[in-house]
């Protein structure tokens, strides 16, 4: 994982990287420093779309927005993308306001490009794609888990900060220390159900890392029920939604 904070505040100038025009995304601006990378805008490209955007209250009188993408969205980003790019030497997906699961999806779509996932929140910097090791740790770098099995379908919590830390609360994970995270090892060619708290940089990685053993793979973020974001089976389509029952208290 390449953690590169000086970047942010170069890729937070260059939004305007993609727009909803002629058939499609067209490429509006390169990165300067690098020809052959390319930034993909998120946020904008659901603003594009008109995708509705959801104020969620936050202990504390907090709040943050949540671009509410359905399948439709997922469809129509997924089948321009197809045209942006040959093949770029690296490509970004810079997120803000869109939840876990698009990111995800978007990542798995651009696929066999070499994608890192830019995260722009306090605390954010650029991850690359990387595989986690499996099975248990005493000490976690504040990472936590739970998993259930029930027959066909595999269930996850995850948590990334301090127990202490309140929801909204700011962050206390901090992303370097995410390659050394151990995850759970849970049977492959199931339906995976990722319940995640804490920082989406670390939510996306993680189920990136279960997506390629997985029948299907679904997340949810906070409070949000599960959408799907990749899949190998007719059970569940990308943009399909599973009520969240079982609750996340780590």
């Amino acid at each position: 994982m390449k953690i590169r904070i000086a970047w942010v505040a170069l890729f937070l100038a260059t939004l305007s990287t993609l727009l909803f025009t002629g058939r499609g995304f067209t490429q509006d601006k390169q990165d300067p420093l690098n020809a052959n990378t390319v930034i993909i805008d998120v946020s904008k490209i659901g603003k594009e779309m008109n995708a509705p955007e959801d104020t969620i209250p936050l202990p504390g009188g907090k709040t943050f927005q949540l671009q509410r993408w359905n399948k439709g969205h997922l469809n129509k980003a997924i089948e321009e993308l197809k045209y942006c790019f040959k093949n770029p030497e690296k490509t970004y997906l810079l997120t803000e306001v869109p939840a876990p699961w698009i990111t995800l999806a978007l990542i798995q779509s651009l696929q066999p490009l070499k994608v890192h996932y830019l995260y722009p929140a306090p605390g954010g910097t650029d991850l690359e794609l990387i595989q986690l090791k499996r099975g248990t740790a005493a000490e976690n770098y504040d990472a936590r888990f739970e998993v259930r099995e029930e027959g066909d379908n595999v269930y996850i919590n995850l948590a990334t900060d301090k127990p202490s830390t309140p929801e909204g609360g700011g962050h206390t994970f901090d992303l370097k220390n995410l390659p050394k995270v151990v995850i759970p090892e849970i049977p492959a060619g199931k339906n995976v159900f990722i319940h995640g708290k804490g920082m989406y940089g670390a939510m996306v990685i993680i189920a990136w890392n279960y997506a390629k053993d997985a029948k299907t793979l679904s997340m949810a973020a906070h409070e949000t029920d599960y959408v799907c974001a990749i899949s190998h089976s007719k059970t569940l389509e990308p943009g399909d939604v599973t009520k969240r029952t079982w609750e996340n208290n780590l």
